[in-house]
């Protein structure tokens, strides 16, 4: 569902590119019909792409309240177009010379002065749109990443971390084409070099979108397939230091951090115990992620191994310590050592 969304966004977002072309190379006959997409397109845009989000990281979403995210944009869209049909052909030919092109407001009325103000709506709803998606989006992704890195050991490849990214790209780049707006549309049809300012800045980032997109191949669905999610209540009497005493025990003596991708689910299921109770004896007590508390203890490993065996390579050290990749070998023990494991080895 997450790709479909991406889909969705992608697929608006090229319309939205067929709107301005048709635009800027002064396609008369088509551009009620273009101008009432692009309407919709330009409301619809960054909801899409919060929708694309909300996919990847809620595990029942609401669709009545995502059809609400997209009821700016329909009405916006049928209103632009419906405004259109009402009109005669020369209160068209005025609308689209005297305010698409020159952007002027004195000679309108009528239909014509109600059709701006609905152009005027557009751009103002658009606004507001991107810190709202920006705000929402943060906290959805932010969510999401606790959710990972309170489950698994191993969070490579499982936290969101390039679609927030793009998000502040994205609000970024909108502004500059709000401002583009601003200034006015007409203004740029005859000026090449500023008219692609905005253009490449959207199609780098749309690329970089799709290629994100198609490789972020974890979502919350995922989460809820492979962790059992579903809580017992915790008693109030719950003995969280025995709890801990029991943690640390088992993995002093088992060395379950050796064990690629552990997670909490199956810390729980060793100890007989309930995933929250596991959950707030490491958060809370201990007032660390179950994903940092395990790779510290992998880092404690790796670090003795170096010291103890110097013919090791980084890599061996590497598997030996229960990491599963060079990326977050190297970012956990720069994290926890202040040192790369190579400085550490030269040290």
């Amino acid at each position: 569902m997450a790709k479909t969304r991406l889909l969705f966004f992608m697929a608006t977002a090229t319309l939205l590119y067929l709107a301005h072309f048709i635009y800027f190379n002064r396609l008369m006959a088509v551009i009620p019909l273009t101008d009432a997409i692009y309407c919709f397109c330009n409301l619809a845009v960054f909801p899409l792409y919060y929708l694309y989000i909300e996919e990847l990281t809620d595990y029942r979403p609401n669709r009545w309240r995502q059809a609400l995210c997209l009821l700016p944009s329909l009405l916006g869209g049928v209103a632009v177009g419906l405004l259109y049909i009402l009109m005669d052909r020369q209160e068209m030919t005025l609308f689209i010379e005297h305010y698409l092109y020159g952007n002027e407001f004195a000679s309108l009325s009528g239909l014509t002065f109600w059709q701006a103000m609905i152009h005027v709506a557009v751009r103002i709803v658009f606004a507001l749109q991107v810190p709202l998606v920006l705000y929402f989006g943060f906290r959805r992704i932010t969510a999401y990443n606790a959710v990972v890195e309170t489950n698994y050991s191993d969070i490579e490849g499982k936290r969101i971390v390039w679609v927030k990214t793009l998000l502040v790209l994205f609000a970024v780049t909108s502004l500059v084409s709000f401002v583009f707006n601003l200034i006015g549309r007409q203004r740029f049809i005859d000026e090449a070099v500023p008219l692609a300012i905005p253009a490449v800045l959207f199609s780098m980032l749309l690329l970089l979108i799709g290629h994100v997109g198609l490789n972020q191949r974890f979502s919350v669905q995922d989460i809820e397939a492979e962790v059992f999610l579903e809580s017992e209540p915790i008693p109030e009497d719950c003995a969280y230091s025995e709890l801990l005493e029991k943690i640390r025990k088992l993995m002093s003596e088992e060395k379950l951090y050796l064990y690629p991708n552990l997670k909490v689910s199956d810390l729980a299921r060793l100890l007989n115990s309930n995933r929250n109770y596991i959950y707030n004896a490491i958060n809370v007590e201990m007032g660390i992620s179950f994903s940092d508390y395990i790779n510290s203890q992998r880092v404690d490993y790796a670090s003795q191994l170096l010291k103890a065996h110097p013919e090791l390579s980084i890599n061996d050290v590497m598997f030996k310590s229960g990491f599963t990749s060079t990326s977050a070998f190297y970012r956990n023990f720069k994290k926890f050592k202040g040192i790369t494991p190579t400085a550490r080895r030269t040290r």
